[in-house]
């Protein structure tokens, strides 16, 4: 039997507010609703989200699974969230924020579910592969998204970043892109869903020493959660391969 409860608790840990709020408005119009939003859906993970919720009206009224889907969103906007900036490059009076290595080395080391690692430039950093191996040894799962030769001609590394490392690894496929030298110029680490750093610097030795880098680290509230379903809803939908 489909228990309706567990199906909205296991919606509000994987979406954003903004989907569990239209999973709402269309629950709130019955089996009729759900099925007008999941023939209109781009995603997937929506999709399948609205075939849970009919299976759920056999058990629970609409009215019901309305109410508790936006409880869920309001209590994810709701969230306390700490916003940090984290910097690489001149130290100055000003600031005080810690360092671009530093951060995600410890981001890694606290991660207990789950990782997401975007970088367009990434070598095999040794503080940064240690970390992901401990983190893999305790039963992390850990995606890359990275940049790849074969999909973007402007990009010179051919190599494969941590390449003894048990990781699921994805691509934007030249297939999947607009132009010809469009790149994949996104940075970004999400942890447990909890967690996000998005800035400038990619993962080499001199974006986390040396160069001036700015970022800024997220952790708690609605938007850690939005990136990585925005991501997870781009391989669902073919735009984002495995490699």
């Amino acid at each position: 039997m489909t228990d309706p409860i567990s199906t909205v608790q296991a919606l509000a840990r994987e979406l954003p507010s903004q989907d569990l709020y239209a999973l709402s408005v269309a629950a709130g119009g019955g089996i009729a609703g759900l099925r007008d939003l999941r023939a209109q859906a781009s995603s997937n993970i929506i999709r399948r989200a609205c075939s849970q919720l009919i299976a759920c009206l056999a058990h629970r009224s609409a009215d019901y699974l309305a109410g508790a889907l936006a409880a869920a969103a309001t209590a994810d906007t709701h969230k306390a969230q700490v916003v940090d900036v984290v910097w690489t490059g001149p130290h100055t009076r000003i600031t005080s924020s810690r360092l671009t290595a530093h951060s995600i080395t410890t981001l890694i080391d606290e991660a207990r579910q789950e990782i997401w690692l975007v970088s367009y430039a990434a070598h095999t950093e040794p503080r940064i592969t240690t970390a992901l191996k401990a983190a893999a040894g305790r039963g992390v799962e850990i995606t890359l998204l990275l940049e790849r030769n074969m999909d973007n001609p402007s990009y010179s590394f051919r190599g494969i970043p941590f390449p003894h490392l048990d990781v699921t690894r994805l691509a934007w496929p030249a297939v999947r892109r607009s132009a010809r030298y469009t790149s994949l110029h996104a940075k970004i680490l999400v942890t447990d869903r909890s967690t996000a750093l998005v800035g400038s610097a990619n993962i080499t030795g001199a974006a986390m020493e040396t160069n001036l880098e700015c970022g800024i680290l997220l952790r708690g509230g609605p938007h850690p959660r939005a990136i990585r379903a925005h991501l997870a809803a781009l391989h669902e939908q073919g735009d984002l391969i495995r490699c």
